[in-house]
């Protein structure tokens, strides 16, 4: 009878710590999301405001300060929700989806600032110079990492969490940015290896058993 009465406890007290930490985590979802719309808000109360007061000339900039203040605000908001909701079910590959999510919405905004831009002559001149010099001199490094982060992330040839040796480097995988894939080693030091090097060169993956 104890034992059939110490199981009914713990099964008790384990619903009510399942209740408690989905009830924390639906509040802390609900302040992030009303936080995000506060600040959304203000910056476009404060944005609309100054609009009136600023000179017409220089209305292009201030559409695409607010694009890209409002874009990094929503995107964080955004990626960790989804990080948070899904958690549970998908483990270390929540952390894959949500810098999708960054990378993504990142080329989003950058391409809605472009349009912005755009509209004025002259700046649309002076992006197609830069996007020019940019592509002939940087597409090797800067593009092809951020191709070769969407590649990853999509991929997964490894995951958040894995120990990997790239370079003679071994360290804890903790991060894919939109350039360089970030480990932690054994003592501490960050390593930031670029994108395209974990696509085209060889990557050991250690067996945490092991090591």
């Amino acid at each position: 009878m104890d034992n059939e009465e110490d199981k009914q406890h713990k099964q008790e007290n384990n619903t009510e710590l399942n209740k408690s930490s989905s009830e924390k985590k639906g509040i802390s979802l609900v302040k992030s999301l009303m936080t995000t719309i506060i600040i959304v808000t203000a910056i476009a109360i404060v944005s609309s405001l100054i609009g009136q007061l600023l000179d017409p000339r220089y209305s292009t900039f201030l559409k695409v300060g607010v694009v890209a203040t409002i874009g990094y605000f929503v995107i964080n908001s955004v990626a960790n929700v989804f990080y948070k909701l899904s958690y549970d079910a998908l483990k270390k590959n929540a952390e894959i989806i949500r810098i999708l999510i960054r990378i993504i919405g990142a080329i989003i905004i950058i391409s809605i600032i472009i349009s912005y831009l755009s509209e004025d002559p002259i700046i649309a001149a002076s992006i197609a110079t830069i996007t020019g010099v940019v592509i002939g001199f940087a597409s090797q490094n800067v593009i092809g990492n951020l191709i070769s982060g969407l590649y990853l992330a999509i991929t997964r040839p490894f995951r958040i969490g894995d120990k990997a040796t790239v370079f003679g480097n071994t360290g804890i995988i903790f991060d894919i940015g939109l350039l360089y894939t970030s480990l932690r080693n054994d003592e501490g030091h960050i390593i930031l290896a670029p994108n395209l090097s974990m696509v085209s060169t060889t990557i050991i993956i250690r067996d945490s058993k092991s090591v």
